[in-house]
């Protein structure tokens, strides 16, 4: 991993000086990473490349000049693309493995961020107890790294790295452009359904605070359920059951009938950074001076761009819950106003710093975490894979 980092920062220089040697030296890291590494690597050089190329031909903006928006566009639609490449490598391995096959391809651990529990339980052994879960390791550091980012950035990561609110955005798009019109639920419908995400967030803390005691964390981590979750979390998804089709239908319903409906109303890895996020001095932050309105005017652009629905014109700094540091409430104030900004009290923070914080944060930190603390690489044997395949239908808590 720490070669594919080195091979992005070469490729990326590449893309800033157009310099045709270094675009060979890239060529040939990705040739060897092709062999040698994942396709998550694979899939970030692969679009540096040919971004590098079409810098030659035809010079790309600086990056102070790309508007916020177009930013965290790029940034979402390069991070799903990778996630892409993760689920289609996750996938053939598992293939190969059922096949009994010894995969020429690796397990991605990056898979394992949809293990809330595992990485729960894993951060509780090891703050308390100081032990390691070797099988499902980069779910502890995940669940770390969201939480110390939300107290830092807030939901930042929702808005800007998230790939699951991004597939909620076009499923949202294809259904407003089947059935037109913006359906909002009345403010009651819109609390219940807002809920939901912390009762399930309650759920997922309950089993990992209460329901596993202290001494049983070792003897869990051994378990054969343990060692296949991730397994046993896409067995959920696509061996599809009565209950699992429900939840996973209900999901689509509201994620495609309401503008964000799955990160509003869903997703407790949401609800997890939101209330972590309470602490943050970073918010969206409107200056009354500069504001339009001190001035007789009755503009509200910030408010009725927000997808989230909240009035920001009516608020010095944001505290919402919902709020996720998107910046189209700034984007939307107007220029000669410049009223709207991300930062603290003193200090405001750019659209392209923020996106920095995230990458040292999201890439960087787990980076550190599996050079300096062998945390990230699941320690179970392929064959004890294979064997957990064999017998997935059978295994319980």
């Amino acid at each position: 991993m720490v070669a594919g980092m080195v091979y992005l920062v070469l490729l990326a220089w590449q893309v800033r000086t157009g310099w045709p040697g270094r675009l060979a030296l890239g060529l040939l890291g990705l040739v060897w990473l092709l062999a040698a590494d994942s396709l998550l690597w694979l899939a970030l050089g692969t679009v540096t490349a040919v971004l590098a190329l079409r810098h030659q031909r035809r010079p790309l903006p600086v990056f102070g000049a790309i508007d916020s928006q177009q930013l965290r566009a790029g940034t979402r639609h390069l991070l799903l693309l990778c996630w892409g490449l993760v689920t289609v490598q996750y996938s053939l391995h598992i293939w190969q493995l059922g096949q009994g096959m010894s995969p020429w391809l690796v397990r991605p651990d990056v898979v394992d961020a949809f293990l809330p529990i595992a990485g729960g339980l894993g951060l509780r052994a090891w703050f308390a107890q100081g032990l390691v879960d070797p099988h499902h390791p980069a779910a502890t550091v995940t669940v770390l790294v969201l939480s110390l980012l939300a107290l830092l950035l807030g939901r930042a990561f929702c808005a800007w790295f998230c790939p699951l609110g991004l597939v909620g955005e076009w499923l949202y798009g294809l259904r407003h452009r089947l059935l037109p019109g913006e359906w909002s639920p009345p403010r009651w419908l819109d609390l219940a359904l807002r809920t939901q995400k912390f009762l399930v967030l309650g759920f997922l803390l309950f089993i990992i605070l209460l329901a596993v005691p202290a001494a049983a964390l070792p003897g869990y981590f051994t378990s054969p359920y343990h060692q296949a979750a991730d397994m046993k979390m896409g067995a959920f998804f696509f061996n599809l059951t009565l209950i699992s089709g429900l939840c996973l239908g209900w999901v689509l319903l509201l994620t495609a009938t309401f503008r964000q409906g799955f990160c509003r109303y869903l997703c407790p890895y949401g609800a997890w950074l939101a209330l972590l996020g309470l602490l943050t001095p970073l918010r969206i932050r409107r200056d009354p001076a500069r504001c339009l309105r001190s001035q007789g005017h009755g503009c509200d652009k910030c408010s009725r761009a927000c997808p989230s629905r909240i009035a920001v014109h009516q608020l010095i700094a944001v505290r919402s819950l919902e709020c996720t540091g998107c910046l189209i409430c700034v984007a939307a104030c107007p220029k000669r106003a410049d009223a709207l900004h991300l930062g603290t009290q003193g200090q405001r923070l750019a659209p392209r710093q923020l996106l920095g914080l995230l990458c040292l944060l999201l890439l960087v930190l787990p980076l550190l975490s599996y050079g300096l603390l062998d945390l990230w690489v699941s320690q179970t044997p392929i064959p004890d894979r294979y064997e957990l395949l064999q017998r997935l239908p059978w295994l319980t808590h």
